[in-house]
């Protein structure tokens, strides 16, 4: 089974679902992770498009991480965080830390990550840079989740975006609760190195490490272009990377 953890469906393609369903099917993907970014995305529209999957998507929640954030009241985000759970049945937090406007190793954060924990659902970070000019490129930096593990050990911590090269592998292998998750990032470095990703696999331990392309309607290339670089690793090692790993943290 192919879980990738790290999908869109955006608001304006809501009446798509179909089409999104059908590029799974032809881009060998059984379930789909679709993640929001409060407050762009409600989790109550994540919900919705769960129940017209059948079966194919996993919804993830998305909270502000900040109850309060420059004078304008907010709900709860654990609060909000548990109904999403509870109630909505989502199975995971998405937070991002250059559009939600927070650094990875705020203490601020230990309320809602550690939240996350008791609810038995992971935490699915950006890290590294992005295009838009929301946010501090250094708020991202994946370092800083060194510092998130240790105040939030309970919890598991999904590094996204996880630079091959650089420390993530080291935070992986560090700590118990960190895992990392290939978008973008291996299909660019990976490409250019062969042999890295299954050095990475090693160092990092293939129980560590999810599928994820960042995968929204039309950016097929995306899968595809990390399915090639994937291609090196033992057989045993991909079906844990490609849907084993997933389907444990998420209890599926």
């Amino acid at each position: 089974m192919r879980i990738d953890v790290h999908t869109h469906i955006w608001n304006d393609q809501f009446d798509r679902l179909d089409q999104f369903i059908g590029s799974l099917d032809e881009l060998a993907i059984d379930r789909a992770c679709v993640l929001p970014i409060a407050p762009y995305m409600r989790n109550e529209d994540m919900a919705d498009l769960v129940e017209r999957s059948n079966g194919r998507i996993v919804g993830w929640a998305s909270v502000l991480p900040f109850a309060e954030t420059t004078g304008i009241p907010r709900v709860d985000p654990v609060e909000d965080l548990r109904h999403a759970i509870e109630d909505l049945g989502l199975k995971g937090l998405k937070l991002h830390p250059l559009i939600q406007g927070f650094a990875l190793n705020d203490p601020g954060l230990v309320p809602v990550v550690s939240a996350a924990g008791e609810l038995g659902v992971p935490v699915l970070f950006h890290t590294g840079p992005a295009n838009g000019r929301a946010g501090r490129m250094e708020n991202a930096r994946i370092e800083l989740l060194d510092d998130l593990a240790i105040m939030c050990p309970n919890t598991i911590m999904i590094a996204g975006h996880a630079s091959p090269l650089g420390p993530a592998s080291y935070l992986a292998r560090k700590h118990p609760n960190v895992y990392l998750e290939t978008s973008i990032t291996w299909a660019r470095w990976c490409k250019l190195m062969p042999g890295l990703a299954s050095m990475v696999t090693e160092h990092a331990g293939a129980d560590k490490i999810l599928y994820g392309t960042d995968f929204s309607i039309g950016r097929d290339e995306r899968v595809t272009g990390l399915n090639a670089v994937l291609e090196e690793l033992d057989p045993a090692d991909l079906e844990k990377i490609s849907g084993q790993n997933a389907a444990r943290i998420l209890n599926l």
